[in-house]
Order: C-alpha cells, then structure tokens, then sequence
C-alpha cells in the first residue's frame, strides 16, 4: 500500500503534464478529422487521481504476486492520459483508423467486444462496440515546445456517441455501484439499452448511405465537407483496389473550399475530375491528388490554391518569392507536358502522367528523369509545411525555364510538321 501510495503522490505532481499531453493529442485529432470531413466530438482527460487509486489497489488485488516498482506500475496502468473521439456515424471507424496511425506510433490496439470475456449475465446482445488504441504521438506532428509530450502513452476511445452514452451507464452502473451490486431486472434493462443502440448504430449507417445515394440521384451540390468527404470515400473504395492503394483522405476541407472558390460543388463537376486522376501510392493524400489534378497547368487556380494554404510560418520572405519564381517556370511546363501527354492518349485530361511521356520518343531518360525531380519538388512546394532551402528551389527554377524552353521549341516544330502534313493530305483532295 506504502507503493501504491508513492505512485499516485507522483502521479498527483505529474497531473499538469498528463492532462496538458491528452488535450495536445485531441486537438491534433480532432483537426485531422475535422480536415477529413469526420463528424466526431473529441475530448480529453487526464485520470482522476482518487479514481486512479481505486483502479491500482483493485488491479494490485488481481495479481498473482503484488506491485514491486513504481514501473511495474506505471507499465500496468495505461489510460493516464485518455481521449475519447465519440463518433456521429459508427461506419467511419475505419478512416478514424487510418487517421490515427498517421498521427500516432500504435502501441497495442484493442478491438471490443472481446469474445474471450464471458458475460456474468447472459447478454442477448454483443455490449461495447469500440476501438482502443493505446499510443504515442508521432514526433513529426510536435513542434519543439510540445516534444516533451511525445513521451506520453495515451489511450484513445474511438466508438459511436450513442455507444460511448451507453457505456458510460453501464460503466458506473456496474464497476462503481453506489449501493450493492445490480439486480438482474436492471441487469436486463442494461442490455436491452444495449440492444437499442446497436439498433441505432445499425440506423445511422443506413442514414449515411442514404444521404450519399441521395447525392448521386439528384445529381446534387455537396453542401458541406462532411458531404463531399463521404462521397469521396464511397466512390473510391468502389472504383479503386484498396490494396493498391491507401485511402489517405488528407485535408477535405481545404479541398471543398477550393471546390467552392472555382464553383465546382456539384456533383457534376466533382465525377469527371474523379475518373481522370490516376491514384498513385505516394506520399500524397486523395485531397491533394485530386486538387493537383484541378489546379494542372492553371495559373490561376495556382493561385487560388496558394491563398486558401496557411504559407509556412518559418519561410522568409526571400523563399517565397523563390517559391513564387519556381511555380511561373513550372506552370506553364506543366501545361505543355498535359497538352504533350493528351496527343497520345485521347483518354487523358488535366495532370500528365509520367508513364504516358515515358512511352513518346519526345522524351529520353535524362529527361524523363529531370521532370519527375521537378514535380517531386513542385508537390513539396504546393503540398508540404517545410519548404526546402532557397537555393535548391532557385536552381530547379533554372531547370524548369531551360527544359520548357527546349520543349516548346520542340513541340512548335512538331506542330509545325503536322499541319503540313494536313495541307499536303487536302491539296491531293
């Protein structure tokens, strides 16, 4: 008990960081989901020191041989510090998944129901639906003020909102009776409570399938992010093999307010630019492969992109001026190369693919080569937070100008011979 009590005076001095450690991770999480077009409501909290004592003398009293060390402790009682992302519709557990692991190292990971627990009363329904995660924050999401804080293990909760009520009563019902443990009349109100919110999950999944029918059929505007982001994930995971690649969502938000700025929210105008992006596996996400295929070669939509981007606070004024020289060579070569890519394939509109330019004898490897660097580079600059060194940007402007140079001459001539070959085909009509 002696131990037991050491442990929560330390716990009690280390309080601020746990709690500040739950409330850094759920805000990380909960922009990630807002950014992803996920309803949810995320909280945080770090354990209440009285509660925690109750958890470790109950734990301690299960244990074949009692605690030893304040680590063996520290090692046992994993949700210190606790966040809990209560879900609006329980089908979007999976992308929460993928969100987490972008933004946690996963730990151990926990699915419920647990059927290896038998239920002391004969349930007719399954009990808690959930996932649980017990975690890390990934150094690249900390700034150097919040590194401190990715030493921290934090256990995340993600189940449906109705899921977590219902846990909640049962939870306190059960594990902190206040007068003697539950009859079974009450017992049986439970689980038939249980009954009805699984009912519920079962419903509001049907809602959301409804609404994204509801899109298709009306040929609709999508009126919100969470819109558009539902139907982009249920349109890809029917049309893509999603072993081939991820479905990395990325910041929908940031793309339904370009949709907005160019006035393409419909349904309509959304599909077309769909069925013409060839989804690579690369670092980029679908929100920022799609928006590369609205903006190619486009001054303008360029521009627009980059004022609706939050520039990168470290970046010197001299470095977004590079940036800005880059993107007038880049530009331009982008559209010769899409214009160059669509005389091959009739099928391919907006962004060129690499394997297109591959198979025309315009291009030789070297070249090949020097525009696949070049648009590495460009997605850095559009995409990432971190811009690379001033120098680096300068010297692959001079790249991008010398290589549209060489290019447009090249494709003049070969319009040039084209058109002679149409007047000589009409003289001998």
């Amino acid at each position: 008990m002696d131990l037991i009590q050491q442990f929560i005076d330390t716990y009690k001095m280390k309080w601020t960081f746990y709690d500040a450690a739950g409330r850094l991770a759920a805000e990380k999480l909960q922009l990630a989901l807002q950014n992803a077009g996920i309803r949810a409501i995320v909280t945080s909290r770090a354990k209440n020191p009285a509660r925690l004592r109750t958890k470790v003398q109950r734990r301690n009293s299960r244990r074949e041989e009692p605690y030893q060390t304040l680590e063996e402790i520290y090692d046992d009682i994993a949700d210190l510090s606790g966040v809990r992302v209560s879900l609006y519709f329980p089908g979007d557990r999976g992308k929460v998944d993928a969100i987490i692991s972008e933004l946690f190292n996963i730990l151990e990971f926990k699915q419920f129901p647990e059927q290896s627990k038998p239920p002391t009363y004969h349930k007719r329904f399954s009990g808690y639906w959930a996932n649980h995660y017990r975690a890390r924050m990934r150094d690249e999401i900390l700034n150097e003020s919040q590194k401190k804080y990715g030493s921290a293990r934090i256990e995340i909760q993600v189940a449906s909102l109705i899921m977590h009520a219902w846990s909640e009563v049962e939870h306190d019902l059960i594990y902190k009776p206040m007068q003697g443990t539950l009859s079974e009349e009450e017992l049986s109100i439970l689980d038939e409570l249980n009954g009805l919110v699984l009912a519920g999950e079962i419903a509001l999944e049907r809602l959301q399938a409804a609404g994204n029918e509801r899109l298709r059929s009306r040929n609709a505007a999508f009126g919100s992010q969470y819109e558009l982001a539902s139907y982009l994930y249920n349109f890809l995971s029917s049309h893509l093999k999603t072993e081939d690649i991820e479905l990395r969502m990325g910041n929908i938000a940031l793309l339904y307010r370009l949709l907005q700025r160019l006035q393409l929210t419909g349904l309509k105008d959304i599909t077309p630019i769909l069925r013409s992006v060839k989804f690579e596996k690369d670092r980029r996400t679908i929100s920022q492969q799609i928006i590369d295929q609205i903006i190619s070669g486009n001054e303008k939509r360029y521009q627009c992109y980059q004022e609706l981007r939050t520039e990168p606070e470290t970046a010197s004024p001299e470095t977004l001026q590079a940036v800005n020289q880059f993107l007038e060579e880049w530009v331009p070569l982008e559209r010769l190369l899409n214009k160059t890519a669509r005389r091959t394939s009739t099928r391919s509109r907006g962004a060129f693919n690499i394997n297109t330019l591959k198979r025309m004898d315009l291009f030789d490897k070297e070249m090949i080569n020097q525009i696949v660097q070049l648009r590495k580079l460009r997605n850095v600059l559009i995409h990432d937070i971190e811009l690379p060194d001033q120098a680096q940007i300068l010297r692959c402007t001079e790249e991008a100008k010398a290589l549209l140079a060489q290019l447009t001459g090249q494709h003049d001539a070969m319009a040039d011979g084209e058109n002679g070959e149409k007047n000589s085909h009409a003289e001998n009509a």
